[in-house]
């Protein structure tokens, strides 16, 4: 209420005397600004007055007059404020301690959280209490507006901790929803009450503030059912500040006028204090193992952290003394071979042998380098250069392997000419390894753009004005990009981007490595954008000194052509697979590395007409196609790896006999064993021994010939009376399959190989290197000899002619066929029967 209006008769009561008091006014004393007002009335012994009170309020009416005589008040104001000043020493307590908590000892989200949850508490008890608004002005309708903005936003408080400290995704997404209305009815509440301060506002701020402690404390207990994340030791005192608010406010609605809402809420009030401190300890405690838990994670991690930096230091200084060692033999290598491709300029095999060499001499230099960097041996030696018509040159010796590989590659550089002094040598390193990478990962009729821009900057040193320049170099590729969870990780040593076995291309993770430790020494920066399938871009930054253009300068730098990357790249593999002859051996070369496919090649050339395939995909699809005798193939490959290559392969009926022999560094027995399950039938680890390679491929086909055998000797016919096989392999099923269809047209005797390949969905070299393959015989000599063996049965039992029987099983010259039965089976059909 905000004023009363006193009607006050006399002793007569025939005249009134009016009074108005305002509940809250620049007279009225501080010192128990909480107390119910008051008023005196004078009354003689023996004398009656007639009183009349008008209560004014915006908000609901809810009074109560009491009549003390003095005595009776004295008493009845001590007890108040007894009780006043115990409740308000209880809140005050709690608020320090709560600060005190907070800021000092108990870091965690939710005891913050609940923290604000107090504070709005607090505030919201001194406004419905009236202490807020007087302790900050003597105005009263600004007071009582203070008063409403701190007991309307209780329900704000809690909404805060729900939303942060529970998850809400876990229950509804409307959950978050409501809270964030009941926030926002809140804010506009206090907003308009403020500025339009009526009885609707004040209304309306009271039912959002009993409606969403209502709807909070349900949600609060099915949290604590459901077992969610919410601490009981907040969820408690949370549930009964909850309900006693809601019993505190809900007789401010003017629907029920029930005093004892007040005392039980007080009550409440009380108990959710006291239970709060009781909890206290236990949160302390919890909050302490948290910390000793975190600290100790801290600590594993530290440890983990120091391990898995001496394990990478270990590692480094492994590869650099392997390094200095392989240096050795390696030039022992390359001088033989320089002086034999002299020799032998036409030798294609010397080539491939110097090609890797080169591979093999730069991975080393890489690793050497890393090392120097890693012990700071590593300066920067500045030349003075015209850095443009060094990047021309350097860039321009990319054109021949972007026509090779027919990507439309571009240059951009913003100025014609630009000296300064810069670390040639680190320079070229860094661009070397960027576009080799750019070229690697994009595919043909891709696009690699390098742009070079020059940037002027000026800053202040010493209380000296200084300009530096900067070039700024962007290379941009349209290749297959790189993951964006795996960005953080492309500069770490020895990382590769696909690790996988069916990784597109090979690496070793040491070229970004070398190229983000050199921008470091040349105190430059390197950013990295990119998107899956669509490219990837390199923003370098590097600082340099500038020097003015000199007179008649002329230089020609010199590219080192061993930095440069070597692909394989238009040569066409030796295959003879357009060769006729249908009974030639075939053999088919799956390998990702055109040069270990080229050697493998060479050896088996003059024993097998060659079938060639640069990744699993492509196998499996010329090995459908083709039908080889065997199969050479490599596990780690791009699209289809060496594992997934033979599944398919022997869980195809068309394809399922070829033998396959899995050549890999993976060298492990684990390794071995999960390619023998999948289906290879030999397993060879690189570097390979080609006299090894030919003995197994050797031991293989004569297996092979084994099941030809199998097939050859035993009867055509299976009769599943007689041979009872448990678990029948994927040949018997094809000639199971075979045999059925046969049965389908055994009468007919147009029945050709054309049409005995369309009913078993397999062209007519399929099928015909198929049967070859299990049965040693050709499409026509399966199909005569089943019908031979099926007229032998048929004569057996002896209840039909020898004509009969021949034309039944698809025979129309009876002599043909008395002719071609003598012969396999050394008795002519009278003499069998």
């Amino acid at each position: 209420m905000e004023q009363l209006d006193f009607y006050i008769s006399n002793s007569s009561q025939k005249k009134y005397f009016h009074k108005t008091q305002k509940i809250i006014t620049s007279e009225r004393e501080k010192t128990l600004i909480d107390e119910y007002p008051k008023f005196p009335i004078t009354l003689e012994s023996n004398q009656s007055k007639s009183i009349f009170i008008k209560v004014s309020s915006k908000r609901g009416h809810f009074a109560m007059v009491r009549l003390y005589s003095k005595q009776a008040y004295y008493f009845s104001r001590i007890d108040n404020c007894t009780t006043q000043g115990l409740l308000n020493g209880l809140i005050i307590f709690r608020l320090f301690l709560i600060f005190t908590l907070s800021f000092f000892v108990i870091k965690e989200l939710d005891f913050r959280l609940y923290s604000v949850i107090i504070v709005f508490k607090t505030l919201a008890y001194w406004g419905y209490t009236n202490i807020a608004g007087p302790l900050f002005t003597n105005n009263p309708e600004l007071a009582v507006k203070i008063n409403f903005l701190c007991y309307s936003n209780f329900s704000t408080g809690v909404a805060i901790f729900l939303l942060y400290a529970v998850d809400i995704k876990k229950i509804s997404s409307s959950v978050k929803r409501f809270i964030l209305i009941s926030i926002f009815v809140s804010l506009f509440l206090n907003v308009m009450t403020f500025f339009d301060y009526q009885w609707y506002w004040l209304k309306g701020g009271i039912y959002n503030v009993v409606l969403s402690c209502i709807y909070f404390l349900v949600l609060i207990i099915y949290c604590l059912y459901k077992k969610m994340l919410i601490d009981i030791y907040y969820a408690i005192p949370i549930i009964l500040g909850l309900i006693g608010t809601t019993l505190l406010y809900f007789p401010l609605t003017g629907w029920i006028e029930y005093f004892p809402f007040y005392g039980l809420s007080y009550a409440l009030f009380t108990i959710e204090i006291i239970v709060f401190i009781f909890f206290l300890g236990r949160i302390i405690k919890k909050s302490e193992q948290k910390k000793v838990f975190s600290e100790k994670q801290l600590q594993l991690k530290q440890l983990q952290n120091k391990q898995l930096q001496e394990l990478d230091d270990l590692k480094t200084r492994f590869f650099t003394n392997i390094s200095h060692e392989f240096r050795t033999p390696l030039t022992l290598l390359v001088g033989p071979v320089d002086d034999l491709q002299k020799k032998y300029p036409n030798e294609s095999i010397l080539k491939i042998m110097q090609r890797n060499l080169s591979r093999l001499q730069n991975l080393i230099n890489q690793i050497l380098e890393i090392s120097k960097l890693e012990a700071g041996e590593m300066g920067i030696q500045r030349e003075k250069a015209d850095v443009v018509l060094f990047l021309q040159q350097l860039i321009g010796s990319f054109e021949s392997l972007a026509q090779d590989k027919s990507i439309v590659f571009n240059l951009s550089i913003s100025q014609k000419q630009e000296f300064g002094y810069f670390d040639l040598d680190k320079l070229e390193k860094i661009i070397v390894n960027l576009l080799s990478n750019a070229f690697k990962f994009t595919p043909k009729n891709g696009r690699i753009t390098v742009t070079i821009l020059f940037d002027t900057f000026s800053f202040s040193s010493m209380n000296k004005h200084k300009t530096e320049r900067s070039l700024e170099i962007i290379i941009e590729d349209s290749g297959i990009g790189i993951p964006q969870e795996r960005l953080p990780y492309i500069f770490n040593r020895f990382y590769q981007i696909d690790d996988s076995n069916q990784r597109l291309h090979e690496g070793t993770g040491i070229g970004l490595a070398l190229v983000k430790e050199l921008m470091d020494v040349l105190k430059g920066t390197i950013k990295v954008e990119s998107k899956v399938n669509k490219g990837t871009r390199f923003s370098l930054n590097l600082p340099y000194e500038h020097l003015d253009t000199p007179t008649n300068y002329v230089h020609t730098y010199k590219v080192s052509t061993n930095l440069l990357p070597h692909f394989e790249i238009g040569k066409p593999d030796s295959e003879n697979q357009q060769n006729n002859n249908d009974d030639a051996k075939i053999m088919l070369i799956i390998e990702d590395n055109p040069d270990l496919r080229f050697y493998i090649a060479s050896i088996f050339e003059n024993q097998y007409q060659l079938i060639m395939a640069a990744d699993g995909e492509e196998g499996l699809i010329k090995a459908i196609e083709f039908v080889p005798d065997i199969i050479i193939s490599d596990l780690m490959m791009p699209k289809l790896d060496g594992l997934f290559f033979c599944y398919k392969l022997k869980n195809d009926e068309r394809i399922s006999h070829i033998p396959v022999i899995l050549l890999t560094a993976k060298a492990t027995v684990d390794d071995k064993l999960m390619g023998l399950q999948q289906g290879a039938d030999d397993y060879l680890s690189k570097p390979f021994n080609k006299e090894e390679l030919i003995l197994r491929v050797n031991n293989l086909v004569q297996q092979r010939q084994l099941l030809r055998e199998k097939y050859t000797t035993q009867s055509i016919v299976i009769n599943p009376e007689i041979v009872i096989v448990p678990e029948p392999t994927i040949e018997d099923l094809f000639i199971e399959k075979a045999q059925t269809i046969i049965d389908n047209y055994l009468d007919q005797s147009e029945f050709d190989a054309a049409t005995f390949a369309r009913e078993m969905k397999l062209t007519s070299v399929q099928l015909r290197r198929k049967l070859k393959a299990i049965t040693n015989q050709t499409t026509n000599e399966f199909v005569r000899n089943y019908r031979l063996e099926k007229a032998s049965e048929m004569l057996k039992k002896g209840n039909k002619t020898v004509s009969q029987i021949a034309f039944e099983v698809g025979f129309e010259s009876l002599p043909y066929f008395s002719k071609v039965f003598q012969e396999k089976f050394g008795k002519t059909a009278s003499e069998w029967r």
